[in-house]
């Protein structure tokens, strides 16, 4: 399933043209280890989508601390590689931080494809250099078109003409509001994508308590698989007793949280 695919955008947002990975290296911030990741495990970059108010008629957005002037679709192609978690996280990371525009990330590899986006502010220190700062970034796990009714219901969600686009800040929030409640139905082991009731799926303030649940949830896994494995790995019976409690506490901790959360 390409994202492009469910984002169906007008005929005139798309394009395609290749992007040089030397011209993203130039942006790595003199990082050689972000360098070699990209040489070492990236075919192509693509772009193949380009949303801006002329072919949108979509306004942009600009205040003191976000700069909306157009959206770009990016598509990364890797090569038949091992490449970790953390390394592709950290490859996400830094295609958000080399482009100086909100990003549609695509990064398409053996497992199927990965999407992300990452809300950037403008650098106050600096606001008028180039580089925008990612403040948080938002990753699906790896998606196909034949994937679970939550994967498809997530896909139908994404469609541009479902998305607020009263300008393209607003149009980019709703994307992130569909990538955290998938992330956080998938999270849970919820089979579906809802709203809660009464409430739109673009209203600010229900956006960003879903991604503060969303944080907590992440939060509290994270967590949970480190006592495990510390657990796992504990060979004292004492230890492996406290950490049990501690283990139940969390788990309790998560299916008190899923109870409150309106999918």
């Amino acid at each position: 399933m390409r994202l492009l695919e469910a984002l169906d955008l007008p005929e005139a947002c798309l394009t395609q043209q290749k992007i040089p990975k030397k011209a993203i290296a130039a942006h790595t911030r003199n990082s050689a280890a972000s360098a070699r990741l990209l040489q070492e495990s990236v075919d192509t970059v693509e772009l193949v989508a380009h949303i801006t108010p002329n072919n949108s008629n979509i306004a942009a957005h600009t205040d003191g601390v976000h700069e909306y002037l157009e959206v770009m679709h990016i598509r990364v192609q890797l090569k038949n590689v091992l490449i970790s978690p953390s390394q592709l996280k950290g490859l996400h990371q830094l295609l958000h931080q080399s482009i100086a525009y909100p990003l549609i990330l695509e990064i398409k590899g053996q497992d199927g494809v990965q999407w992300s986006l990452a809300e950037k502010t403008i650098n106050q220190a600096s606001p008028e250099h180039e580089q925008l700062v990612i403040q948080e970034m938002l990753v699906s796990d790896w998606q196909s078109a034949d994937g679970s009714p939550l994967q498809q219901q997530f896909h139908q969600a994404l469609s541009f003409f479902q998305l607020d686009r009263s300008h393209l800040m607003a149009l980019y929030q709703s994307l992130l509001g569909c990538f955290v409640r998938y992330l956080t139905a998938s999270s849970l082991g919820h089979s579906a994508l809802q709203v809660g009731e009464g409430v739109s799926a673009t209203d600010e303030v229900y956006l960003q308590q879903q991604r503060e649940q969303l944080r907590k949830i992440q939060d509290l896994q994270k967590n949970i698989n480190t006592l495990k494995a510390k657990r796992d790995a504990c060979s004292q019976f004492n230890e492996k007793v406290e950490l049990n409690v501690q283990l139940q506490e969390l788990t309790r901790q998560l299916k008190s949280l899923s109870g409150e959360i309106d999918l």
